[in-house]
C-alpha cells in the first residue's frame, strides 16, 4: 500500500498550481490518481475507459529532488492529456520512441516556471536542427526522424569503411548524441500506456469524456483566470468545444415533435391555486416528450460518426427529452433509456436495414413516441414499414441523402 507522503505531495502540487495556474489544478480534479509501480516515473495512460494519472513512489518523491520539478512533472502528464497524445499514437504509422520523443518536444515548451528534470526533452536538446516553437508533434516526429536515419546512415558508413575519420562537418553531432542518450535511458515521462486500443470504441469513449472534462474545466474558470492561459492552449480548447457542438440546432428540432401527439399529464399541486375555484390545489400540466432514437451500428458507420451520433444524443437528452436509443445494423439490437451517459460498446456493424426500428416503434401500442430520430449514413434500401410517429433522418456528412428515406424530413450533417 502507498505511502500517504506521495498522495499528500501530489495534493500539495495541485495545490500550489491552484494559486498561479488554476485551469490545470481544476481539470486534475477530475482525473483518476494511482500510485503504482507499473510505471518506472510518471504516466498518463487509460484504465478500462478511466484517464489516469499514475505516478511512481520512489521517482516521485526520491529522484525528484525538487518541489518545483514535481510540480513541473504533473503538469507536463496533464499537458499530455490536454493534447490528447495518448489517443495519437498509431503504431502502424510512427515509432513510438520517436513518437515520445515528439509529445515531450511540443508540451515542454508550456511547463513555464517550474525546473523540469535534468533529462528532459525540449527544443535546445537538438541545437542543430534549430527546431521552431509551437509546432505539432506531427512536425516534430518528422524532424526526429530524420535525424535518427542520419545518425543511423552515420553508423552503417563507419562500419562500411573503418578508416573513416568523418570528417562531414554538417552532421548533426551534439543532435545525434541527445537523442542516443534519450533512446538509450528515457526520460522523466513513461509512455507506455499510449496507443489504441483493441477496442477503438473503448479509447474513443474515454477521448469524449476527456474533452467533456477539459470543456467543463474552462466553464469553472473565471474569465480573468482563463486569459492566464498560454494563447496556444485556449486555442486547443476552442477546438474541443468546436468539435463537441451538435451539428443540429436540437431545440428548434425537437419541435417537430411537439404537436398535438405530445403527450400532457394533469396533477394536482400545492403550489398552485385553482384558476376556477381560487383554493388549492390547484392543477400542473406536465408536458413530456419522447423520442426514439436509431442508431445505424452497420459495418459502414465509422467510429468517429458513432461518437458524433453520441453527441447529437446527449444534447437531445440536454433539452428535456426522454429518449429511448434504438442499435440497429439488419435488426435491432439493443434497445435502452438513455441517462446521459455513453454505452461502453455497441452492438451490429451488420449491413443496414431500416425496416426493423419501425416494425419495434409500432410493436408496442401502450409505448408511444413523439417522433423517431434515425440517425445513419443513408446506406439502406427504402424501408417499406410506416412508423406510427413522425421520422426526422439526420445523414452524416458523406452519407446518402435520397428520396429513399421517406416519412419525414432528411437534413444532413455539416463536418
Amino acid at each position: 500500500m502507498a505511502n500517504k507522503n506521495i498522495n499528500d505531495e501530489i495534493s500539495r502540487c495541485i495545490i500550489k498550481m491552484l494559486i498561479s495556474e488554476p485551469f490545470y489544478a481544476h481539470f486534475l480534479s477530475g482525473i483518476v490518481r494511482k500510485v503504482t509501480d507499473e510505471v518506472p516515473t510518471a504516466a498518463v495512460g487509460l484504465n478500462e475507459t478511466k484517464v489516469t494519472l499514475y505516478v511512481n513512489e520512489i521517482f516521485f518523491l526520491k529522484e525528484l529532488s525538487t518541489f518545483s520539478s514535481r510540480v513541473a512533472v504533473i503538469k507536463h502528464e496533464t499537458l499530455h492529456l490536454l493534447f490528447k497524445h495518448l489517443f495519437r499514437l498509431d503504431l502502424k504509422k510512427y515509432d513510438s520512441k520517436l513518437f515520445n520523443i515528439s509529445a515531450d518536444l511540443v508540451v515542454n515548451q508550456f511547463i513555464g516556471k517550474w525546473k523540469l528534470p535534468e533529462n528532459a526533452v525540449t527544443l535546445s536538446s537538438f541545437p542543430e536542427l534549430e527546431l521552431a516553437k509551437d509546432e505539432s508533434v506531427e512536425w516534430y516526429y518528422k524532424k526526429i526522424l530524420d535525424l535518427k536515419k542520419k545518425v543511423d546512415k552515420n553508423k552503417s558508413e563507419k562500419s562500411d569503411n573503418k578508416n573513416n575519420n568523418n570528417s562531414n562537418n554538417s552532421f548533426p553531432n551534439q543532435s545525434a548524441k541527445a537523442l542516443e542518450e534519450i533512446l538509450s535511458s528515457g526520460t522523466h515521462s513513461d509512455h507506455s500506456k499510449w496507443g489504441f486500443s483493441e477496442d477503438s470504441l473503448k479509447s474513443e469513449h474515454a477521448e469524449t469524456e476527456l474533452d467533456r472534462l477539459i470543456v467543463q474545466t474552462k466553464e469553472r474558470l473565471s474569465s480573468d483566470q482563463y486569459n492566464l492561459l498560454p494563447i496556444e492552449i485556449k486555442n486547443l480548447i476552442n477546438l474541443i468545444i468546436e468539435k463537441r457542438n451538435p451539428k443540429i440546432n436540437w431545440k428548434r428540432a425537437l419541435k417537430i415533435f411537439s404537436s398535438s401527439s405530445r403527450r400532457t399529464k394533469v396533477k394536482f399541486t400545492t403550489k398552485r391555486i385553482s384558476k376556477r375555484y381560487g383554493t388549492r390545489p390547484g392543477l400542473k400540466i406536465q408536458r413530456n416528450q419522447k423520442i426514439a432514437v436509431a442508431i445505424d451500428t452497420s459495418g459502414s458507420i465509422s467510429e468517429d460518426e458513432l461518437v458524433i451520433f453520441f453527441n447529437e444524443i446527449h444534447s437531445m437528452w440536454r433539452y428535456g427529452a426522454e429518449i429511448e436509443v434504438i442499435e440497429c445494423d439488419s435488426k435491432v439490437r439493443e434497445t435502452y433509456n438513455y441517462n446521459g451517459n455513453f454505452p461502453k460498446f455497441i452492438n451490429g456493424r451488420g449491413w443496414t436495414d431500416f425496416n426493423p426500428v419501425f416494425e419495434y416503434i409500432n410493436r408496442d401500442r401502450n409505448n408511444m413516441y413523439d417522433g423517431c430520430i434515425y440517425l445513419t449514413d443513408g446506406e439502406a434500401r427504402e424501408p417499406e414499414t410506416r412508423p406510427k410517429c413522425k421520422v426526422f433522418w439526420v445523414v452524416t456528412a458523406d452519407g446518402k441523402i435520397g428520396s429513399h428515406l421517406k416519412f419525414g424530413r432528411v437534413v444532413q450533417m455539416i463536418n
